[in-house]
């Protein structure tokens, strides 16, 4: 097996990491006894009790580009969470509309709601590290795929990149009385989960973007993305 398609199978094929965490209630002091036995109430509630090591071998720019059907930096304006079965299990997902403040590459067909895997149900939480973590009022380059019919983030963590105020710089060279105005950067997902270097001459897309200046950053995915529509 070629070291692209090892990265991708293990990507696909291991489960990311779950965490289940009972939220606070009126008996919390009945649950203590549960969690000094080893047992939490969310987990008793809930289904998969196993936590996973979220594991992935770093993906190339072209190749989250290729598995994208379009990009976006987006602000995430609403979320709701609920029960749903994947992957022959129960487990809580979250599903946040997007709204878009720039089209980096492809075009969205409609309103976005992109779903993650993880989040809150009554008093039930679930955390799953690996996969994006999309905070309300936050705004992210995002990289988003079609999954049936669900929106997904390419690549889990490595498809999202929260957009954050970096270094100022001057406006003008020289001068003390020069305006400085800060530059906005691609930092990384808020949780990546345990992604292994990549092998072979190519850099990775996390290597590429966290950290570079978001205009320079979309000329990088743009590029990426004629490229890959060049050779069909």
């Amino acid at each position: 097996m070629s070291p692209r398609a090892l990265g991708i199978a293990l990507l696909v094929a291991l489960p990311p990491a779950l965490t289940l965490t009972p939220l606070p209630t009126a008996d919390s002091h009945a649950q203590a006894g549960q969690e000094r036995a080893g047992v939490s109430r969310g987990a008793l509630l809930s289904g998969p009790r196993a936590a996973q090591a979220a594991v992935a071998i770093q993906l190339s720019l072209d190749e989250l580009v290729a598995a994208a059907s379009y990009v976006v930096v987006a602000t995430a304006i609403e979320q709701r969470s609920q029960w749903e079965e994947l992957g022959g299990a129960r487990r809580i997902v979250t599903y946040t509309r997007l709204s878009i403040d720039r089209t980096v590459a492809g075009q969205p067909d409609g309103e976005v709601w992109v779903r993650t895997l993880g989040g809150v149900v009554g008093d039930v939480g679930q955390h799953v590290s690996g996969d994006a973590q999309l905070a309300i009022g936050a705004q992210a380059m995002v990289f988003v795929s079609k999954v049936g019919s669900a929106l997904v983030v390419s690549g889990m963590a490595q498809g999202h990149y929260p957009v954050v105020d970096g270094e100022d710089k001057p406006t003008v060279a020289g001068g003390a009385g020069a305006r400085r105005i800060a530059v906005r950067r691609l930092a990384a997902s808020p949780d990546s989960g345990t992604v292994l270097p990549r092998p072979g001459p190519a850099i990775s897309a996390r290597e590429q973007l966290i950290g570079a200046a978001l205009d320079a950053a979309i000329d990088a995915v743009n590029q990426a993305w004629k490229a890959k529509h060049a050779k069909k």
